[in-house]
């Protein structure tokens, strides 16, 4: 990896943060607007400079879908719920027969308890007996003899690496709180896919005519979506990738309205729609991934070497890469025929999950990162590959430059934002990564000015990571560090010129601070109130609960771009109490 190259940071700049009551309604000649209010003189600026302002969309954290398991409303929570106390209210013979059934169960497990004391002599004996023959195997040999043995240094070994692979498969399904799974623009009309994670179900919203399509993609296949992504010149087709593997949708807008070839949107008009399950390897029989029932009453899907954590199409529409959830292995689609071809990796490391797959705009390289830290880079002519695991953490985020010679990316845990080099033409492998810049965390007085001027920590790890399609902007988010009470719902803001990552010895910079976005305010801060479900954490030797967002700064959950915008760029951000904002940056090429 190449030595760090020095860039101006946003302190040195002199970039302040925006007040904690502002929100960002986008960018003009290089200047964020942000707003306090309606009435705000900022709004007038922005709209004598071309500024176009879009609403929020607000995605609620449940919802109560048609079709669900009871037509008058009630959930299967509900149901179970109220089965409960019915048999709770059974008459006294019924609780003579549990308590019968109670005494029967007890005498069972005294005799099973019995039996299982009177071979432990035999266990250890066999044990013994095992370990001995094992250690005369050759490795490999013993590995598929005794790799199922408990007991044994194989099945030890073979505990450890699912060990290893489980813990891979945790970090690839930590995500951010809130109620979107992730979103996906449509590459070549104004419309966008919202997946609902508590649902599992797709929302289409037509941005061109500012409405929700009426109809809802949403199938009992279709459990723990993890990605998304449409296929580009094909209409309407929809990848989402889940427990089940690919679900591919096809969506043809209804006969009743108009044209489908004079609609350049599906916005305020029904559409029918039919779903194939893309799976490799295929399931052995057709209920390997039927939905099972979860303790508490949700449909839970049974994983397996088919689900798939990330997808990504190649830019001419013909092969869709998946990458899976329980290993590292990556399947390449040819869509049309419905055909599937692994690639493989070798090693230990292959059991890692996959967390990121996507190609270059040429389509002539493929990016794919995995748990403990891997990232590799293929080359799609001879599918030959080559990897980095030098990072010490996992690669979070990647995104590629529209001249397919470089990348950037972010690694979990750190403030570094890296980039990939390519020195040569494709099918080489000659690459370095460096680091392009670090956002240094530090203590800023806000925008605005007056005698005690409010003081903002802006900085922390990089968790979010996104480039626009022109390659002008970057955006970063900030991982949520409650040691370090930095202002969260804060994006930083990078000019990006690429060219600076191939010039020797040059002192220019790849990226150069601009400034802030700030997401929308989620009302006044409000104190946690103490309840049974906050208290057990804060006494000793009982676990932690799992961090909440705190009131009053929303936390981004997702970012990205609208892959067609023409004044400039527009920045997509999911938050994590349900809103999406749409900011706007206007710039000319070059700028």
């Amino acid at each position: 990896m190449c030595a760090h190259r020095e860039a101006f940071t946003f302190e040195e700049r002199g970039i302040r943060p925006p007040p904690r009551g502002a929100v960002t309604v986008g960018e003009a000649d290089l200047d964020f607007i942000q707003l306090r209010g309606g009435d705000d003189a900022s709004l007038l600026r922005y709209v004598r400079s071309g500024g176009i302002a879009f609403p929020h969309l607000m995605i609620p954290e449940a919802l109560l879908l048609r079709g669900d398991d009871a037509a008058g409303g009630l959930s299967s929570a509900s149901i179970l719920k109220r089965r409960s106390e019915e048999r709770q209210g059974q008459n006294g013979a019924a609780a003579d027969i549990d308590s019968v059934l109670a005494t029967a169960l007890s005498h069972a497990l005294w005799l099973w308890n019995a039996k299982t004391h009177m071979t432990n002599l035999a266990s250890g004996l066999q044990t013994r007996m095992l370990l001995s023959a094992e250690s005369w195997l050759p490795a490999p040999l013993a590995q598929i003899v005794f790799g199922q043995v408990p007991g044994t240094a194989s099945a030890a070994k073979a505990d450890a690496l699912a060990a290893e692979a489980a813990e891979g498969h945790r970090s690839m399904l930590a995500k951010t709180d809130g109620p979107v799974s992730c979103v996906a623009w449509h590459p070549h009309r104004s419309l966008v896919a919202i997946a609902h994670r508590a649902t599992d179900c797709v929302f289409l919203y037509d941005l061109v005519s500012d409405a929700w399509c009426t109809s809802t993609l949403q199938s009992p296949g279709m459990q723990g979506i993890t990605s998304m992504a449409w296929q580009p010149n094909c209409g309407y087709t929809l990848a989402v990738g889940c427990t089940a593997g690919v679900c591919l949708w096809s969506l043809v807008p209804g006969s009743g309205a108009h044209d489908a070839q004079k609609v350049p949107s599906l916005g305020g008009t029904r559409f029918s729609s039919w779903m194939t399950v893309l799976a490799y390897p295929p399931a052995k029989d057709a209920s390997a991934h039927q939905p099972q029932q979860a303790g508490d009453g949700r449909a839970a899907a049974h994983r397996t070497a088919a689900s798939v954590s990330a997808i990504a199409f190649s830019h001419c529409g013909q092969w869709l890469v998946a990458g899976h959830q329980l290993h590292g292995h990556l399947s390449i689609w040819d869509v049309a025929l419905g055909t599937a071809t692994p690639l493989k990796r070798s090693g230990s490391s292959s059991r890692a999950a996959t967390l990121q797959v996507g190609f270059s705009p040429d389509d002539r390289y493929l990016v794919s990162t995995h748990a403990h830290g891997q990232l590799r880079l293929w080359e799609t002519e001879g599918w030959s590959s080559r990897v980095w695991s030098e990072f010490g953490a996992q690669v979070t985020q990647f995104a590629w430059s529209p001249d397919s010679r470089s990348a950037f990316f972010a690694v979990a845990g750190r403030a570094d934002i890296f980039a990939l080099a390519l020195y040569r033409d494709p099918p080489s492998l000659d690459a370095d990564v460096t680091v392009a810049s670090s956002f240094v965390a530090h203590t800023a007085a806000v925008a605005e000015s007056s005698e005690d001027p409010e003081q903002i920590r802006v900085g922390s790890a990089i968790k979010l990571l996104a480039l626009d399609p022109k390659g002008q902007r970057l955006v970063i988010g900030f991982d949520n560090d409650d040691s370090s009470s930095a202002d969260i719902s804060l994006l930083a803001v990078y000019l990006v010129s690429t060219d600076a990552l191939f010039r020797a010895g040059g002192d220019s910079s790849a990226l150069m601070p601009l400034g802030y976005v700030r997401g929308p305010n989620w009302g006044k801060q409000r104190p946690p109130e103490r309840s049974a479900d906050t208290e057990p954490a804060l006494r000793p030797g009982r676990p932690a609960k799992k961090k909440r967002v705190r009131v009053g700064s929303p936390t981004p959950s997702w970012i990205g771009f609208s892959p067609n915008f023409e004044p400039g760029a527009l920045l997509t951000v999911a938050w994590a109490n349900g809103k999406i904002s749409l900011v706007p940056m206007l710039f000319q090429s070059g700028k």
